[in-house]
């Protein structure tokens, strides 16, 4: 049965040859009568993929309307449902995380991987599924997700694998071997190294986002965090300086420049930043959140 349902488009279109040919031709009927067999079919399918329908109405209401909000119900109901659909689930997926809902994220890409079809699809699903692992606490899960999507995605053989060296040769190697891999995936996965202080490879996969977009802010961020890590408030400064100036409203590059002004004495400076940060718009995707911000603030006024 799964199979069959799996391919409704050629059995749909099976049925309305067939019963073109048995109504129309054969038995000579008008073809009203095929045109009403033909409506009933696509109720019978209205029925069974009902999530997928209503579904498809969120996506049809926020390409409309362009807001995202308006396919949240439908989304919800669509997911409640059971609906398959990988397109539908990886949209309501991360709209959860955005929302700070991670754990419901996750069983949305969780779903839609096993009905993906499409080769970037997947790609796309795999990343964001180790977003959705971070975020619920499973950094090592987050870089094993992304490591599978890495050797399943570039090509065999990968020097990575073989040679954990974080040389020139390696990093234009890494680069030239992952052709589906994006600048907001190296440097995601870049992250999530540096939270797991595995500095050298953070840095090596953060570098590897700038070849492929040499002005990519959050690349240079994600340098000045490794950099700011290490105790190298200098080389961390330069990096967030960097940042801003390609993204002025880049939230954690202004928080962590808040950071290092507070660490080099300079109150002012650092609550500049950090009030600049709050006022950014932070959501469940952001590396940085408002209660760590008012912390900050809150020491500056100890």
């Amino acid at each position: 049965m799964d199979k069959i349902l799996s391919r409704w488009r050629s059995v749909t279109i099976g049925y309305l040859v067939i019963a073109y040919l048995l109504i129309v031709v054969f038995l000579h009927q008008p073809i009203s009568t095929w045109l009403l067999a033909s409506a009933g079919w696509i109720l019978l399918l209205i029925l069974v993929f009902l999530g997928t329908f209503i579904g498809m109405l969120g996506i049809l209401f926020q390409s409309i309307t362009k807001n995202p909000d308006t396919a949240k119900p439908f989304f919800k109901k669509a997911f409640k449902l059971g609906t398959k659909n990988a397109a539908i689930l990886a949209s309501y997926g991360l709209m959860l995380l955005r929302d700070n809902k991670s754990a419901e994220g996750l069983a949305c890409f969780d779903r839609a991987l096993t009905n993906s079809a499409y080769f970037l699809t997947t790609k796309t699903l795999m990343c964001n599924r180790g977003i959705a692992l971070w975020k619920t606490g499973q950094l090592n899960q987050a870089i094993e997700a992304y490591m599978t999507a890495l050797k399943k995605f570039g090509k065999d053989d990968q020097k990575y694998f073989s040679d954990r060296s974080f040389d020139e040769e390696a990093l234009e190697a890494l680069v030239k071997d992952n052709h589906y891999f994006y600048p907001q995936d190296y440097t995601t996965l870049g992250f999530l190294l540096t939270l797991k202080e595995a500095y050298d490879e953070a840095e090596f996969f953060s570098r590897a986002a700038l070849i492929k977009e040499a002005d990519y802010a959050s690349a240079y961020d994600n340098l000045g965090q490794i950099e700011f890590y290490r105790g190298h408030l200098t080389e961390a400064k330069g990096h967030f300086d960097t940042a801003l100036e390609l993204n002025p409203s880049l939230s954690d590059s202004l928080y962590f420049s808040g950071l290092v002004a507070e660490q080099e004495g300079d109150t002012d400076t650092a609550r500049n930043f950090l009030l600049k940060a709050k006022n950014c718009r932070l959501d469940g995707l952001n590396t940085i959140d408002y209660p760590m911000i008012d912390a900050a603030l809150e020491r500056l006024d100890d």
